[in-house]
C-alpha cells in the first residue's frame, strides 16, 4: 500500500545579498494558496530571523492550519555551531515561532540535513531544549551532507528525540532523496513513481521544498553552497507546482508531528554501534 506524502516546506531567505530583492514571501503564499485547493495540511520548518522579518507571513502559515517548526535561526549547519550557541538559538526560534502560532512548537530540521556522525550531540541539545522530534537526517552519502548507516525509516536517537529521515531511491553512490528539492524537479514524474515501488518510503513519506523551488522567474545567481552545480537550483522550477500535485494526488499525510509514534516504532538508533 501507497503511503499518503507528508508535505513540508524550509521556509528561508534566498538571494545573493540583502541588495536583491526578497522573493520568498510571495513564492510561499503561492504554496498556501496551492495547499488550501487541496486541503492539504502540512510542516513549515521556518529559520528564526525569517519569522523575525515577516512575522505575519509565518502567523499566516499557522493561521493556515499548518504545524510550524524551528530551521534553525540561522541557516547555519550544525556542523559550523558549538552546543551552547545551538541552545541558545534554539530557544529564541522556538519561542517566536510559539509566539506567532499560539501553539507548541517540538521540531527541528537542521539546514541541509547538517545532521552527521560528528554532530549527533545536536540531538541531545534539541532534548534538553524541549523539541521532541528532528528531520534533519540525509541517510547515505552525499555532496554536502550525509550518514550513511542511518536507519531510512523512523526511528529513535539515544536522547529519545524522534527522527524522520530524507525518503531515499536508489543504490550506492546513486541513492538520492528523490521526493524532494532539486531532485523532484530533475526527475521526471514517471521515475518518481517508479521509485517510490520500488525503494518504497517507510511509514512517513515526506517531500521537501523551498519557496525558491516555485519561483522560476528569480534571476540566476551562484550559490555559494552549490558550486559547480547551482545552475540545478533553476531547472524544473516551472513544473514543481505539478509534480506536488501529483506526489499529493493519493491524499496527504498529516504534519510530521503527528508521527511520533513511527519513531518510536522504529526502535533507538545507536550511532556508536554501527
Amino acid at each position: 500500500m501507497t503511503r499518503p506524502v507528508i508535505f513540508t516546506l524550509d521556509l528561508e531567505d534566498h538571494r545573493p545579498d540583502d541588495t536583491a530583492e526578497i522573493r520568498y514571501p510571495d513564492r510561499c503564499r503561492v504554496a498556501l494558496d496551492f495547499l488550501d485547493e487541496r486541503r492539504v495540511t502540512g510542516t513549515f520548518f521556518v529559520v528564526g530571523e525569517v519569522a523575525e522579518a515577516q512575522p505575519d507571513l509565518v502567523r499566516e502559515v499557522a493561521d493556515r492550519g499548518h504545524e510550524l517548526a524551528l530551521h534553525g535561526w540561522t541557516h547555519t549547519h550544525l556542523t559550523e555551531l558549538e552546543p551552547r550557541a545551538l541552545a541558545e538559538q534554539a530557544v529564541r526560534g522556538r519561542a517566536l515561532l510559539e509566539d506567532l502560532a499560539g501553539r507548541s512548537v517540538t521540531g527541528f530540521r537542521a539546514p541541509t540535513f547538517s545532521l552527521v556522525p560528528s554532530t549527533v550531540w545536536a540531538t541531545e541539545v534539541l532534548v534538553e531544549q524541549g523539541f521532541t522530534y528532528s528531520s534533519s537526517v540525509l541517510a547515505a552519502r552525499n555532496p554536502l551532507f550525509g550518514f550513511p548507516g542511518a536507519p531510512r525509516t523512523p526511528f529513535l536517537w539515544p536522547s529519545g528525540l524522534a527522527e524522520f529521515p530524507a525518503p531515499l531511491a536508489g543504490l550506492g553512490p546513486f541513492t538520492v532523496p528523490y521526493l524532494g528539492g532539486t531532485y523532484l524537479r530533475l526527475l521526471p514524474s514517471p521515475v518518481v513513481a517508479v521509485a517510490r515501488r520500488v525503494f518504497p518510503p517507510g511509514p512517513t513519506p515526506w517531500t521537501y521544498l523551498h519557496p525558491y523551488d516555485l519561483d522560476p522567474d528569480e534571476p540566476y545567481w551562484r550559490v555559494p553552497d552549490a558550486g559547480a552545480l547551482s545552475p540545478l537550483l533553476w531547472v524544473g522550477r516551472r513544473h514543481m507546482l505539478g509534480k506536488l500535485d501529483r506526489l499529493l494526488a493519493q491524499g496527504a499525510g498529516v504534519p510530521l508531528g503527528e508521527h511520533l509514534d513511527d519513531a518510536r516504532r522504529g526502535g533507538v538508533f545507536h550511532p556508536e554501534a554501527r
